[in-house]
């Protein structure tokens, strides 16, 4: 199959949140996810209602080529004025782990971002735990920018972050 044909986005439905949170409280995912442990139903309510409805935030759901929902890829915190957003990631379905649909979800809303939002910068902050991420984003195109020592609380302790980042124009390996 093509790598252009194993993704679609589409939008982030509420249907979707139940699957998404029960991703967020499985620790061996959780691990890499910025919020607390255990998310209630009411949580993460509060938090799909301001996610999808804040201006500065475009939120797609991942399918893969079967039409199963997998992951979650957002524009999260776009900056009018700079022209910029953070890019925010999750494939929660274990079945698409490895298999390049996480990378062609980044280079989707990538696209996205660059050809119909008109940003000039996208950047991630990735925990260094979490190698096949960085790896993942590196092939659709970001590049390292740094290291952010001891930037995040872990139940290890603090963890370094890798920032990734992509200028419009730049290009995503092959």
């Amino acid at each position: 199959m093509a790598a252009d044909r194993l993704v679609t986005l589409r939008a982030f439905e509420r249907d979707d949140a139940e699957r998404y949170r029960q991703w967020v409280n499985d620790p061996e995912i959780g691990a890499f996810i910025d919020r607390g442990q255990p998310v209630t139903p009411e949580e993460h309510a509060r938090w799909y209602e301001a996610l999808v409805s804040a201006e500065s935030n475009r939120v797609f759901a991942v399918d893969d080529a079967g039409g199963t929902f997998v992951g979650l890829v957002w524009l999260y915190g776009i900056h009018r004025r700079h022209r910029r957003a953070e890019v925010r990631i999750v494939i929660g379905e274990r079945k698409a782990w490895g298999t390049g649909l996480g990378t062609e979800a980044l280079r989707r809303v990538s696209d996205i971002a660059f050809d119909t939002l008109g940003l000039e910068k996208l950047w991630a902050d990735v925990l260094v735990t979490n190698p096949r991420a960085v790896a993942s984003f590196e092939k659709a195109g970001f590049v390292r920018e740094g290291l952010l020592r001891g930037d995040r609380a872990a139940a290890s302790g603090r963890v370094d972050v890798v920032r990734l980042g992509r200028l419009r124009g730049e290009q995503a390996r092959p």
